[in-house]
């Protein structure tokens, strides 16, 4: 993790203690958590798997990312609904200089290269030093070899399956139970901040196919596809 710790390296004032996150309000424990996280082999351990991430909709994608980040010490926060500027998270020092940016693609795609340059051009007119891309998914080979020798992370969603597996019990726990408060698979609308709803094309060459819409239509024309 070079870009993350080099990162927590320009954070000044922030000290780790026994690898724990800041200092945040203790949760109660969700009811609702998902059910598959505790094992008979070794009760009360949490194991991700890539059916679990890929469940995650778009905006509990950008928390989970933004809490890992947190977790390794690092100050960060998203952005919000609405247009982001290409920017889901932001990463700043204590007194509130931007350190590095973060994306975030809950998809099932590729992320190709084009998004790639896309975002190393955010981090250039923004004057930021790091990126860190997560994905759900994986890179184009063509994203990867733009990312080579820049001050950029690509996190495809194997790697990040790996890297949250790899935190202590406690910090595995805190992430599962953010992941998993409430609805985390119903896609939230990027204009609203409100979870869609389920609906089917009538006319046009889509008729028949689903895709999730805003419940404050026709106000919000917002569209999502459903993920197959």
């Amino acid at each position: 993790m070079g870009i993350i710790q080099k990162i927590i390296d320009g954070i000044k004032g922030i000290k780790e203690t026994n690898n724990k996150p800041p200092n945040r309000p203790i949760k109660e424990k969700r009811a609702n958590s998902r059910p598959d996280i505790s094992h008979s082999k070794n009760k009360g351990t949490i194991k991700w798997d890539k059916t679990f991430l890929k469940s995650l909709e778009w905006k509990r994608f950008e928390e989970v990312c933004m809490e890992y980040l947190r977790i390794k010490n690092c100050n960060a926060n998203v952005t919000g609904i609405g247009a982001d500027g290409g920017i889901d998270i932001k990463i700043a020092d204590k007194n509130g200089r931007m350190l590095a940016i973060g994306q975030c693609k809950a998809w099932n795609k590729p992320v190709g290269v084009s998004l790639i340059r896309e975002f190393y051009g955010v981090m250039a007119s923004e004057q930021i030093k790091h990126g860190i891309f997560f994905t759900t998914s994986i890179y184009s080979q063509d994203a990867i070899e733009f990312a080579r020798n820049k001050s950029l992370q690509l996190i495809n969603g194997d790697e990040f399956i790996r890297l949250i597996n790899g935190l202590n019990e406690e910090n595995k726990r805190k992430i599962d139970e953010i992941a998993t408060e409430g609805d985390y698979s119903t896609p939230t609308c990027v204009n609203c901040n409100v979870k869609m709803v389920k609906r089917k094309a009538t006319q046009g060459r889509n008729e028949g196919l689903e895709f999730w819409g805003c419940v404050n239509y026709p106000k919000c024309r917002r569209t999502m596809y459903v993920k197959v």
